[in-house]
């Protein structure tokens, strides 16, 4: 049996926030060969963000960096997480809860992030521009990172905890979307897409901007590009050497 960590950043969302968690609370009911912890983070909000999400049964985590913005809000979720696989999920409702066991399914060995794919699935909330923006930035990241997808910046991702442990990130805002991809990269494992329909925001407030997150966006692919994403190759711990040494001969014929 598997632990799954799913997080939700949220600032001022006191009015999708009920949709997002009773759909997820739903699903997690069928999830019956994992234990789910849901994790919102409250990020500066001024509403009743945390006093919702805390009566649904989640539990509010503070994004107290001084700084707020979505990769800090995960950043504090991931860090407060407990789960072997964590998944971010949006609160504005955009985001289908019923296509969580999808993404576990393409969670297979060796796969170490899974991508829900809008341009695959669909969405409503895409207009000509941002749909221009999402096929030109997930171009950028095939070219500067050799991966290519067909929606790299979707924000609905299944992943496995060592890709956030075993790195340093310093994502403040959306770009966040790339840094996960980049260490997914570095960590040696696979990245794959599934199928997943966005809604249109059930209400609130957009946090994003196509101009000023579509650069940011921009200059993390580059950045991250020029960094390199080669796998990393690790040395086998001490334990995993020595319990190889002590393997029979006859237990490998």
């Amino acid at each position: 049996m598997t632990t799954l960590s799913v997080i939700i950043p949220a600032r001022n969302e006191e009015e999708t926030l009920p949709m997002v968690l009773a759909d997820l609370n739903a699903t997690i009911a069928t999830l019956t060969d994992q234990v789910v912890e849901v994790i919102v983070v409250d990020d500066r909000s001024t509403d009743r963000t945390a006093e919702i999400a805390k009566s649904f049964g989640a539990r509010v985590v503070q994004n107290t960096s001084g700084r707020s913005g979505k990769g800090m809000a995960l950043r504090a979720g991931f860090e407060a997480a407990q789960g072997t696989l964590l998944v971010m999920m949006d609160a504005d409702y955009s985001h289908r809860a019923e296509e969580l066991p999808v993404f576990l399914e393409a969670m297979k060995p060796g796969v170490g992030l899974v991508i829900g794919s809008r341009v695959v699935g669909g969405s409503e909330e895409y207009h000509h521009v941002r749909a221009l923006g999402n096929v030109f930035l997930s171009a950028a990241v095939g070219l500067f990172m050799g991966r290519y997808l067909s929606d790299a910046l979707n924000g609905y991702k299944l992943f496995r905890r060592e890709v956030f442990t075993d790195f340093r990130y310093t994502s403040a805002n959306f770009e966040i979307e790339i840094e996960i991809i980049a260490n997914t990269l570095r960590s040696g494992s696979r990245v794959v897409e599934v199928s997943s329909h966005e809604r249109a925001r059930a209400g609130g407030e957009m946090k994003s901007r196509v101009v000023r997150h579509g650069t940011r966006f921009l200059a993390r692919i580059i950045w991250e590009g020029m960094r390199g994403v080669k796998a990393i190759k690790r040395a086998p711990s001490s334990a995993t050497a020595a319990s190889a040494v002590s393997v029979p001969t006859s237990a490998t014929k």
